[in-house]
């Protein structure tokens, strides 16, 4: 099976954990050293970078989480400075303050190179015409699925959010052999293939790469049968790099973890305790060579289980289950990250209503998912007639389109006690 990085793809294990030691140390050391967050939270525990000396001393470091880097707004958590940064971007769809990370010239160099990694380990190469669907706007990986064909060798069409049966014109006419999306957006073209009456086998496609949202074994199945292709996983971190910390190898047995650049733990999300290999658990990852945005033991809130047995490519990396729960209460809506919290702030801005609220997502196949929020009103707001019942719908339809880069379908009731 082909390998991009043979020589630290398949390291072994003894190797690899040597060089992880030896990159934690240095990670840890230049957090402790230019990050006032990390210093603090170091000081706190009694800890000096010193005392970590082993891989099991990684537990004494305090966990991060989401809403520490929130805090940290905007460059708090940088370890460098912002003449070395060449790339900040920044989620959208946060509680409060949005998370701003950057990136310097080497750390962009990694992420290529990994997912790089990724598409070489799934049988794609130069003669390979690589369709890239996702939304370039709201996904900030998408713009590194074009860098890493590109490191390949392979062609690349972005072809970004045109609608699909635009998408299924440029397949056929550019006989495009890769699909880069979210499975979603697979499944609503298999529909609009279906109504046309376009058989898939006309077309030149053999490989799917699909991630930024849950997708369970039946929807692999589903991708695969009407497409006629192997549909892999991918899985990257918001906060960390989105996609390019993990992927399937055409072995479709877990999603290799690169460990070389990160250090996965699995924990209990209750208690925080570590959890042996093959338990599921919480996801904690420290990047072990990010340059501008060191995080040690960032809370993932994602839910898998981690194993290291040697897969059948040949690789010795770890490998995490399929990623399809989580510990927090967000949400994904056609690849794009809704956080409860978001909504609660957005609702707070807007007169007349009540604080409580519910989400519904509508649809859960392909793109016809649809957010819905439906929101109590006072006894005034009702009393106004139809109108301004109408004019609150449009306002707070508004308001969450302009906060979460989303379309929100926003049904009006009257609360209990209005």
């Amino acid at each position: 099976m082909p390998i991009f990085n043979p020589d630290v793809e398949t390291m072994e294990r003894r190797e690899l954990l040597e060089l992880q030691m030896e990159r934690l140390q240095i990670v840890v050391n230049q957090a402790y050293s230019n990050v006032d967050f990390y210093r603090r939270k170091f000081d706190d525990a009694g800890l000096v970078p010193d005392d970590i000396k082993t891989l099991e001393d990684l537990r004494k470091i305090p966990f991060t989480t989401r809403k520490d880097l929130i805090e940290n707004y905007p460059y708090g958590m940088f370890a460098v400075p912002l003449r070395d940064v060449v790339r900040l971007q920044f989620p959208m769809g946060m509680h409060g303050n949005p998370i701003v990370i950057g990136y310097t010239r080497k750390d962009l160099e990694i992420w290529r190179e990994l997912v790089a990694r990724i598409m070489v380990g799934v049988g794609m190469n130069e003669h390979d015409i690589i369709q890239v669907a996702f939304n370039y706007g709201l996904f900030l990986g998408a713009t590194r699925f074009i860098q890493s064909a590109e490191m390949i060798g392979a062609a690349v069409v972005p072809t970004s959010i045109a609608p699909a049966d635009v998408q299924i014109r440029i397949m056929q006419d550019f006989r495009s052999t890769v699909l880069a999306s979210t499975p979603s957006f697979a499944l609503h073209m298999i529909g609009i293939m279906k109504k046309k009456g376009i058989d898939p086998k006309t077309l030149s496609l053999k490989i799917g790469l699909f991630g930024a949202e849950p997708w369970p074994e039946e929807v692999r199945r589903e991708i695969e049968e009407n497409l006629g292709i192997q549909a892999y996983d991918i899985y990257g971190v918001l906060e960390l790099i989105e996609p390019g910390v993990a992927g399937e190898c055409s072995a479709k047995a877990g999603l290799h973890i690169f460990e070389d650049h990160f250090l996965p733990e699995i924990i209990n999300p209750l208690t925080g305790q570590a959890l042996p290999p093959g338990r599921e658990g919480e996801l904690v990852l420290t990047s072990l060579t990010t340059s501008a945005y060191p995080l040690l033991r960032y809370r993932t809130c994602d839910i898998t289980s981690l194993r290291s047995d040697p897969c059948a490519c040949g690789r010795t990396m770890a490998r995490m289950d399929r990623v399809l729960k989580r510990t927090d209460q967000m949400i994904v809506v056609r690849g794009i990250n809704v956080f409860p919290e978001k909504i609660e702030e957005v609702l707070a801005g807007i007169g007349g209503i009540k604080p409580a609220y519910s989400l519904f997502v509508q649809g859960k196949r392909g793109m016809n998912d649809q957010l819905k929020v439906r929101v109590e009103a006072s006894a005034k707001i009702l009393g106004a007639g139809e109108e301004g019942k109408v004019a609150l719908q449009e306002a707070l339809q508004q308001a969450l389109r302009r906060a979460l880069g989303l379309r929100v379908e926003v049904e009006v009731v009257r609360g209990e006690n209005a």
